[in-house]
Parts: structure tokens; C-alpha cells; sequence
């Protein structure tokens, strides 16, 4: 193999990974290419095939953190919404003999419990740091 394009492979990987460490996106179609031009040199760069993969596995571990934190958010806004669901259910069924239906307070009383229940949620939510 030769050592100008083996030091090419070498300034590909080292981009690639000052790119990944900074935080910034990658061309994957460029990152898979480098892994095949390593794979088929193995027997003379082993040591950047090590680097390409543990490059691999950070950026696995990145996708995989983003993901997370989008459904911890999708799952605290669920979370948010369903009493809220639950109480227009209830207090949109077909009988009178819920409370505070046929009173003229009954419109308040009802988004009362909506933000008291919003506002105790999202009190909890932020004692448990879950966001």
C-alpha cells in the first residue's frame, strides 16, 4: 500500500473525527466510503479500522442520546395532556349528575382543576429534574 494514500485514509479519519467531537454533522455517505477503503486495507492500517470503529460507536451513542431526550419530551407532554383528556371526557358526558355541571361555576371550577392539575404535574416534573 501506498504511504501518501495511506496518510490520505489517516486525514479523512482525523477530519471525521475533530467533526464528531465538535459537535458538528457528518457526510455518512463519506464515513461509509472510508470504512470500505479501510476494511479493504486492513492488513496495513489496523490502527485506524480501531479508530474508525470506536468514531462508530460514538456516533451511535449521540443518535441514540438525541432520541432519548426527544421522546423524555414527547413523553412529558403525554403525560401533560392526558388528565386534561380525561377531564373533557368527564365533564363532557350525556347525565347531570356530575358536580358542579348545572352551576354557573362549573365552567370555572373545571379549568381550575385543569391548570391545578397542569401546574402540580409540572412542579413535580421539575423536582424530579426531568426537564
Amino acid at each position: 500500500m501506498d504511504s501518501r494514500y495511506l496518510e490520505t485514509l489517516r486525514k479523512e479519519l482525523k477530519k471525521f473525527e475533530d467533526s464528531i467531537f465538535s459537535g458538528e454533522d457528518i457526510d455518512h455517505k463519506k464515513f461509509f466510503i472510508l470504512k470500505k477503503d479501510l476494511i479493504d486495507n486492513r492488513e496495513h492500517c489496523k490502527d485506524l479500522l480501531e479508530l474508525y470503529s470506536m468514531l462508530e460507536s460514538t456516533i451511535d451513542k449521540i443518535q441514540t442520546d438525541k432520541m432519548n431526550k426527544r421522546l423524555n419530551i414527547l413523553t412529558i407532554w403525554s403525560t401533560l395532556f392526558l388528565p386534561l383528556s380525561f377531564f373533557t371526557g368527564l365533564f363532557g358526558m350525556n347525565f347531570n349528575d356530575i358536580p358542579f355541571l348545572n352551576s354557573h361555576y362549573g365552567f370555572w371550577v373545571f379549568v381550575l382543576l385543569s391548570v391545578l392539575t397542569v401546574g402540580w404535574l409540572g412542579y413535580y416534573f421539575k423536582v424530579k429534574k426531568w426537564f
